[in-house]
């Protein structure tokens, strides 16, 4: 499935945090979660095969529990060489009784992966596991580690008060896509440039990322994987949405409408035409399973008027823009590298790689301030807009992201009405402000970008300002030779995005 079965590319943080709980020494219980082809088996199996001698890896699947228990005690015999009677087990209480009576010296770790399929099958199956923790499990020299994708199931047996599991886990671990920056790992022979282009098209999703041959073109890649009927990623989207979801249909439309520019949910709502009760529910949905984003303007509460949707997975977004629409001319009607030529055009994707790259610069800067490279310590950091006083309406400006500071009550200050007509990035304190541009075009940032980013700076009323200008191709002889006098300011290039702390 990836590239090298001898590279394990990545999760660091991770393996440390598993590292750590094994070597506890007493009973521990991890929960590991996420979205589905984020990675979670890999990186239990890289654990689980560096502890070989001692863990039992066990993956749940959707049959009967006389069938689970036998498999599962099948790892389990192999680990522990009791002897075949473990075979007769039918149960999970019998496993249970096995291991309550069992002399365990060495730290052994118990991986169930899929253990959702286990609670779907048998509803009693948390009460019982719980009893287990309780009574057996705790004393014991135990290392649990449950991993699941269904993240409402999750929720429901883990963070419900109500629910027997409640409060048993000693540890939780939330699986996220790759960063662009772990994501360049994956592509040793690619420039900077092709790296992030990569990343754009294809999101931090391990598997995706593995997909890309680093010794092709990013459009021999593309039309490989994603234009070919062929291709993994082809109908990748279809497949997820119809593992995750009813009414597939549905929730298409919803993303069709938000990749086509309906940011806000009554534009949303008027593009799908449906009940708007429903709608919010779908849309929630979509958001848990991390296909979608809901963002409010930084420094206002959760359930601001102001709210925005965009499609937060890459290749999500790259798919809906891309190749949704036109299935059916790529099933048989057009090659898919006449395709290419025709919709891959390199304004179009520049103009797609330009709305990534505005996370990707996003992720940079809370990099910086997790690290302390920046001014000031930052009491909040995401996107902000407000009102055009002109127009009457929301209005998002492509490629401007400012990162201000807000005023003692959490709203930010602002100069006039008039300032607020631009899309912003806030990080946030009480006295400084960082301004900041995002361009990915292949011209270098010039003095007219820089006025605007100037001008810009006049909603913001913190005494101490700079400025950061991220730039595709840096900035022209003018911008150099006039920020050479100029203390405040700095450019940050693709090259700079990529290099180690």
């Amino acid at each position: 499935m990836f590239k090298s079965n001898e590279i394990f590319l990545g999760r660091k943080k991770e393996m440390v945090l598993l590292e750590s709980l094994y070597d506890s020494n007493k009973f521990e219980m991890l929960i590991l979660h996420g979205r589905r082809r984020v990675g979670k088996s890999y990186l239990l199996s890289h654990f689980a095969k560096l502890h070989s001698d001692n863990t039992v890896y066990f993956t749940g699947d959707k049959d009967s529990e006389k069938n689970n228990v036998q498999n599962f005690c099948e790892e389990l015999n192999r680990v522990l060489k009791v002897g075949d009677f473990l075979n007769s087990f039918t149960t999970w209480n019998d496993v249970y009784s096995f291991l309550r009576t069992a002399e365990i010296k060495d730290r052994l770790v118990l991986i169930i992966d899929e253990f959702t399929y286990l609670y779907n099958s048998n509803p009693a199956y948390d009460s019982g596991l719980q009893n287990a923790i309780d009574k057996i499990l705790k004393s014991k020299n135990i290392f649990l580690i449950l991993c699941g994708s269904e993240v409402s199931v999750i929720e429901e047996i883990i963070d419900d008060s109500t629910k027997p599991l409640y409060g048993r886990k000693t540890s939780e671990l939330k699986l996220l896509p790759f960063t662009y920056k772990e994501a360049r790992e994956f592509f040793p022979h690619y420039s900077n440039e092709e790296a992030l282009t990569a990343y754009s098209i294809l999101g931090g999703i391990p598997l995706y990322l593995s997909l890309f041959d680093d010794r092709l073109t990013i459009k021999e890649n593309v039309i490989k994987n994603c234009l070919s009927t062929t291709g993994y990623l082809f109908n990748e989207i279809e497949t997820l949405l119809r593992m995750e979801l009813k009414e597939t249909h549905f929730y298409k439309n919803i993303m069709l409408a938000i990749n086509a520019g309906a940011s806000t949910f009554n534009t949303i709502r008027d593009k799908v035409g449906e009940d708007a009760a429903k709608i919010a529910k779908y849309i929630n949905v979509l958001i848990n399973l991390g296909f979608i984003k809901k963002e409010v303007p930084c420094g206002e509460k959760e359930k601001s008027r102001n709210t925005l949707y965009s499609i937060s997975d890459n290749y999500f977004a790259f798919y809906f823009a891309f190749i949704f629409k036109h299935q059916n001319m790529l099933n048989g009607l057009i090659s898919p590298e006449m395709y290419y030529e025709k919709e891959l055009t390199k304004i179009k994707l520049n103009t797609f790689i330009g709305h990534r790259f505005e996370q990707i610069c996003e992720t940079y800067l809370k990099e910086q301030f997790y690290n302390g490279k920046m001014p000031f310590f930052a009491e909040n950091l995401g996107r902000w807009w407000g009102n055009n006083s002109v127009l009457k309406k929301q209005e998002e400006i492509d490629g401007e992201l400012i990162i201000s500071s807000n005023s003692p009550n959490g709203r930010v200050k602002a100069k006039s009405k008039a300032c607020l007509d631009r899309t912003y990035l806030l990080a946030t304190d009480d006295e400084n402000a960082v301004i900041c541009e995002c361009k990915y075009t292949e011209d270098p940032f010039d003095e007219k970008q820089l006025k605007d980013l100037q001008d810009s700076a006049l909603c913001v009323t913190q005494q101490n300002k700079s400025y950061i200008i991220f730039s595709k191709n840096g900035v022209s002889s003018g911008v150099e030779k006039y920020l050479k006098n100029l203390p405040g300011y700095s450019v940050v290039t693709l090259d700079d995005l990529f290099l180690s702390e």
